[in-house]
């Protein structure tokens, strides 16, 4: 035999849950917090420098604006277009055009260097110009500076910017490699041809410069490189070489990656397509890490001596009264009253809240079984009204039948139409409690009324009913169109003597189904007394029958869907009803037009 466990003591688990906490996790708190600061002091630092990278970026993103924006304006200067002149040109006039357009780009140089290579027809008019490997910059004109790849790459590129690593322009015991940027120059004036290349060069020796700019801890270094991972531009690395971001490592955060002994700080521009580059040696980062620690250890120890004074005031404030409530609990019996009363009531803190709330409770649950009883009394008693209510409808159905046949035999048949009329119209708002029934439904309910108003009325109007094929099987609230039908019999031709005409129209319009009620009444039509009505603005007499259609109908479908009377031309009013297009089914039908009469 089981014997069964004997519940714990909330007290006795409170004690053994402090003490597992001031052992166990102290030595997991010590360990996961060194981790935690570590890692939070990287994702720090890698915020920051991401940031500052940032903006090293945007410096250099602005650098290179401007370069583009000095070869744009240097492009449409007439000095540079006149390169394209008539071929027929004194000595004295190439001359003075060398002159001033080396002025001109000596005019735009500084740390980066601009140089116009020229397209001329006939390079030997202009042989004292000199070659690339003399001068660093300047206007030339050389043999077979066609053949230069970079210069062909951004003739291919028909005016568009191109960022490339060249040879170094100038004199140089051994050749180096350059940053430049450069733009073809074409004929303004309509006939497109090439007039030559401006090209910006040195641009890595500024962008270095802009690196410099912004500090970064001792050790670090920075690096531009293209998509393919070439140096544009960098502290250490020579421009033309080989830079890639190892492989593998932690990514810290987007574009923070800590790999081997560095954390990788990288951002690209969406401007000109290049990469920047920071590479921080983690032993920078040691420092701050050492004095976090022993803030942690200082808050460890702080932290035993506040467990401890929680601890004490924690048994004596909140657990001993919990017991205490507990052992209350499990003596009440419903149906009973607790008449006991206790210290902890008084109190303003939650613990007294809760001793409150018990002793409503208890009080409360006494009430809901005495309640209960009691409905469960009238429950009986509404079932047995309910099965009289359903005898009802059925036994007022049976008398109209027998004086329909009554009156059938008797001789009187436009009686025996009238009941049979009446018989229809209750029937169908009835509707054996049915909210929604079919347009089909709807109509026979609205003829049998007008039915019985034509006779009322001594046939002094005439009425029609014509509805789509496709809309007779469509559902509707039920008892909406009656309301419209009796406003435009006793307000439009209730009294015309034979002339008066009532139409009800039902089709669908796009996605919704419309229906119109039209008369040829002669009274005017107070449109904004009607208006009222439905926006329930007005007073509450007379139109309920209007407003108890609109509301309905907006209340269950939104305020798209409703009521709206407008005049005839010709007389009369035109109320238009607009609902969505419930199927039967659920399924779509096919379209097609018929009439009901």
């Amino acid at each position: 035999m089981i014997r069964p466990r004997k519940p714990q003591r909330l007290m006795s688990k409170a004690i053994l849950f402090v003490a597992a906490l001031m052992v166990l996790p102290m030595l997991l708190i010590s360990w996961y917090a060194n981790e935690r600061a570590s890692l939070a002091i990287q994702q720090q630092t890698g915020k920051a420098f991401l940031e500052l990278n940032r903006q090293n970026l945007a410096t250099m993103d602005r650098l290179m604006d401007a370069v583009d924006q000095n070869l744009v304006a240097m492009l449409r200067t007439s000095l540079i277009q006149s390169w394209d002149g008539p071929a027929e040109r004194t000595s004295g006039e190439r001359v003075g055009q060398y002159v001033e357009t080396e002025k001109l780009l000596e005019n735009y140089s500084g740390e980066v260097q601009y140089s116009f290579f020229a397209l001329t027809q006939n390079p030997d008019d202009y042989d004292f110009a000199p070659y690339t490997d003399l001068s660093d910059s300047g206007v030339f004109l050389p043999e077979g500076q066609r053949t230069l790849p970079w210069l062909q790459q951004t003739l291919d590129k028909r005016g568009g910017p191109a960022m490339q690593i060249i040879g170094r322009f100038g004199y140089a015991t051994s050749p180096s490699l350059t940053l430049s940027y450069s733009r073809a120059v074409s004929d303004l004036s309509g006939g497109g041809r090439m007039v030559g290349v401006l090209v910006a060069t040195n641009i890595d020796g500024a962008l270095v410069k802009q690196m410099n700019a912004f500090a970064l801890p001792k050790g670090a270094n920075s690096t531009l490189t293209d998509a393919e991972g070439r140096v544009l531009s960098g502290r250490t690395a020579a421009t033309g070489t080989l830079y890639r971001l190892p492989e593998g490592g932690q990514e810290l955060l987007p574009r923070v990656r800590i790999a081997g002994d560095s954390m990788y700080v990288y951002q690209d521009s969406d401007a000109y397509g290049y990469r920047l580059i920071y590479e921080i040696p983690l032993a920078s980062l040691v420092g701050s890490h050492q004095t976090v620690q022993s803030i942690i250890l200082v808050s460890a120890a702080c932290y035993v001596l506040i467990v401890l004074l929680v601890l004490f005031y924690f048994v004596r404030s909140v657990l001993r009264p919990m017991s205490q409530l507990a052992r209350l609990a499990r003596a009440f019996e419903p149906g009973r009253p607790i008449a006991a009363e206790f210290a902890e009531q008084a109190r303003s803190d939650e613990i007294g809240l809760l001793y409150r709330s018990f002793h409503a409770m208890t009080g409360r649950i006494n009430q809901l079984i005495e309640e209960r009883y009691g409905m469960e009394l009238k429950q009986k008693e509404s079932e047995l009204m309910l099965m009289h209510s359903q005898i009802t409808p059925h036994l007022l159905y049976n008398t109209l039948d027998s004086i329909y046949w009554y009156g059938i035999q008797g001789g009187v048949p436009e009686v025996a139409e009238m009941v049979r009329d009446l018989s229809t119209v209750l029937r169908i708002g009835l509707s054996r409690g049915k909210e929604m029934i079919t347009v089909r439904e709807e109509l026979s309910h609205a003829v049998a009324y007008m039915q019985l108003q034509d006779r009322r009325y001594r046939h002094s109007f005439q009425y029609a009913v014509n509805a789509d094929e496709d809309t007779l099987d469509c559902m509707l609230p039920k008892v909406i169109i009656q309301p419209l039908v009796e406003n435009a019999i006793l307000h439009g031709v209730g009294k015309m003597e034979g002339e008066g005409e009532v139409e009800v129209r039902v089709r669908l319009d796009g996605g919704d189904l419309l229906i119109v009620v039209r008369d040829n009444g002669f009274r005017p039509v107070d449109l904004a007394k009607i208006e009222a009505l439905l926006a329930g603005t007005s007073g509450a007499d007379g139109g309920f029958g209007i407003r108890s259609v609109h509301r309905r109908v907006t209340l269950r479908f939104g305020s798209d869907y409703g009521l709206r009377y407008e005049a005839r031309e010709s007389g009369g009013t035109r109320a238009e009803l607009r609902l969505p297009r419930l199927l039967k089914n659920g399924d779509e039908q096919p379209s097609g037009h018929g009439a009901v009469r």
